[in-house]
Parts: C-alpha cells; sequence; structure tokens
C-alpha cells in the first residue's frame, strides 16, 4: 500500500516512487521495529508488559497492517533511518577527500570525463556530478539494461546500508523503552547485522566495477585492441 500523500503528488507530477525506492523506505523501520519486538519477546518482564498492556487492550493487528502496508509513519522513519545512514557514509568518504555515491579509478575518471566532453582535466571534485551524468545522461540511453542493473545493485546497496545502521540503532534505543541487552536478543540481531555489511559493501563494489567497466568501453573500440590486427 502506497500512502495517500505519495500518490497524489505523482499523479500531479510531484513525488514519484517506483517499488524499488518503496521498498527502500519501507524494510529499515520494519526491521528496526522487529529487532525491538524480539528484545521484548525475549525479556519475561516486557514480554508480559507487550502481551498484557499492548497487544490485548489495542487493534495491534491494524497496527501491523499500518507499518507492514508502509504508512507514512513508517516512510517517514525510513527517511529519518536513512538520512542518518547518508550522513555517516557521507562523511566517512568525505575523510578521505571521494564521495561514496561515485568512487572511479583514475583511469575510468579519465574516461567518464571524454564520454561527457567535459572541458579540462578531470577533477575529483566533480567526480560525483560526472559519474551521474555519465550514468544518467550516457548509459540510460545507449545502455539502458545497464542503467537498469546499476540502479538494483545501488538500492541492493542502499537498503544493506539502511538495515544496518537500523539495526544499530534497535540496541541504542531498546534500553530507553524498557528492553534490556540480552543474549538472546542481541546475538541474533547482531550475526544479521555482520552479514549485512559485506552483502553491503559486495552491492557497493559491483556499482563502482560497472560504471569503470562501462566508462573503459569507449577506449576500447576493436581497433584499439591488441588482438583487433589477428
Amino acid at each position: 500500500m502506497v500512502p495517500e500523500i505519495f500518490v497524489i503528488a505523482s499523479r500531479h507530477g510531484g513525488v514519484s516512487m517506483d517499488e524499488d525506492r518503496r521498498i527502500r523506505f519501507l524494510v529499515a523501520p520494519i526491521l528496526f521495529v522487529a529487532s525491538l519486538l524480539w528484545g521484548a519477546m525475549s525479556d519475561e518482564t516486557a514480554r508480559d508488559f507487550i502481551i498484557k498492556q499492548v497487544l490485548e487492550k489495542s487493534d495491534w493487528s491494524k497496527s501491523i497492517e499500518l507499518i507492514a502496508g508502509g504508512g507514512v509513519v513508517v516512510f517517514a522513519a525510513g527517511y529519518i533511518i536513512g538520512t542518518f545512514t547518508y550522513f555517516g557514509l557521507r562523511l566517512i568518504f568525505l575523510c578521505r577527500g571521494r564521495f561514496h555515491e561515485v568512487a572511479l579509478s583514475d583511469e575510468s575518471l579519465k574516461q567518464v570525463w571524454k564520454r561527457l566532453g567535459a572541458l579540462g582535466m578531470p577533477d575529483r571534485s566533480q567526480e560525483l556530478s560526472a559519474g551521474a551524468a555519465f550514468d544518467f545522461d550516457v548509459l540510460r540511453k545507449s545502455h539502458k539494461g545497464v542503467h537498469r542493473w546499476l540502479f538494483r545493485r545501488w538500492n541492493a546497496f542502499n537498503i544493506a546500508a539502511n538495515s544496518l545502521c537500523a539495526l544499530m540503532f534497535s540496541f541504542l534505543v531498546g534500553p530507553f523503552i524498557g528492553v534490556p541487552w540480552g543474549l538472546t536478543w542481541c546475538l541474533p540481531v547482531a550475526v544479521f547485522a555482520v552479514i549485512l555489511a559485506p552483502v553491503m559493501v559486495w552491492a557497493w563494489r559491483d556499482t563502482m566495477n560497472m560504471l569503470g567497466f562501462m566508462a573503459s568501453l569507449e577506449a576500447n573500440k576493436p581497433n584499439n585492441l591488441p588482438w583487433a590486427d589477428i
């Protein structure tokens, strides 16, 4: 279920959210809530409170339907988690003078610069703009399938990164709402978080490697290949 505000906006040329972006905003907050519920059900005091004070005295089925369906509150939570995730990633990469959205080798950046017809020497400070222009202007027009593949892998990276951030948040928030840290809660959630970390890295590397590979195609035309005269 898409919140009505997004449906109305998309009809009037405003906000447009496809299925991939909806999933990105839904997965992290759902995992956040699921982690806290698992932690609460793992503790006897918290479990009794949830069963007696929450489930028995409220229409909890509608709350679950709201969360699963993707209400505005869930999308807002997803946006908040995504903002913190983006902020953290941006800071980490800026400390290295790079952008996490686009990180190309010197040769790949040179080829992207050439394909775009940009003036002057390749400039690392414009790497993000060059990469985005290359993807949306060049690849989307001449290699639409690759452009879609890049979008899916980038979406997979964002989902993994946001989910990892959401699980970490659940550990921080838990004690403040009466969910104590315990092995039954922390261990399985931490294991899943450990699995998410390499999945996130792999998706990021896949995206950057494909960008670099597609940039190299222009330089490797058949007449430039070492075996072209064979």
